[in-house]
């Protein structure tokens, strides 16, 4: 599974107002599109759906653009990807069994569902603020840390 280009130009386009937004000032279209290196009729779509969400909002007149309708560090990172692509699901059968003919006797969905539950909990865990501060590496490889995760599995084969 990997993110799709709208889930990562999102989060772009979000870290920019995080970053260059004050308390009520505001980022324009074209500097939104400059510093995310995206067209502007991309960076349209994917405002459209973050107002929805209301995770942003517009401001026309003099000096208007977009600004967060909330401090980052109450927007998490979940909330924006499902804003631009839905709700995270690896298979479509989590949500639809309907769609699947061996759902009732599907002998991994309850893998799916444990991928798709770290998955959530991973984008819910972070918050905007997290993802635009200074010591985001740290806090991130605290999580992602292979060396770690190495050693869970080992100690989990030796209990075997």
């Amino acid at each position: 599974m990997k993110f799709s280009k709208r889930a990562r130009y999102v989060l772009r386009m979000m870290l920019v107002f995080a970053r260059q937004s004050t308390e009520n000032g505001r980022v324009s279209q074209a500097e939104v599109a400059r510093l995310t290196d995206m067209p502007k009729r991309y960076m349209e779509q994917l405002a459209i759906a973050l107002k929805n969400a209301s995770l942003i909002e517009g401001v026309t007149g003099k000096g208007g653009g977009y600004r967060l309708t909330r401090p980052a560090a109450k927007i998490q990172i979940g909330d924006i990807i499902e804003a631009a692509i839905g709700p995270v699901r690896i298979v479509e059968c989590l949500d639809r069994p309907d769609l699947c003919m061996r759902s009732t006797d599907c002998e991994c969905l309850l893998l799916y569902d444990a991928i798709n539950q770290r998955i959530t909990d991973v984008l819910y865990e972070f918050s905007l603020a997290d993802l635009a501060g200074k010591g985001w590496a740290r806090k991130i490889s605290a999580v992602t840390n292979p060396k770690s995760r190495r050693t869970k599995s080992a100690s989990k084969n030796k209990l075997k």
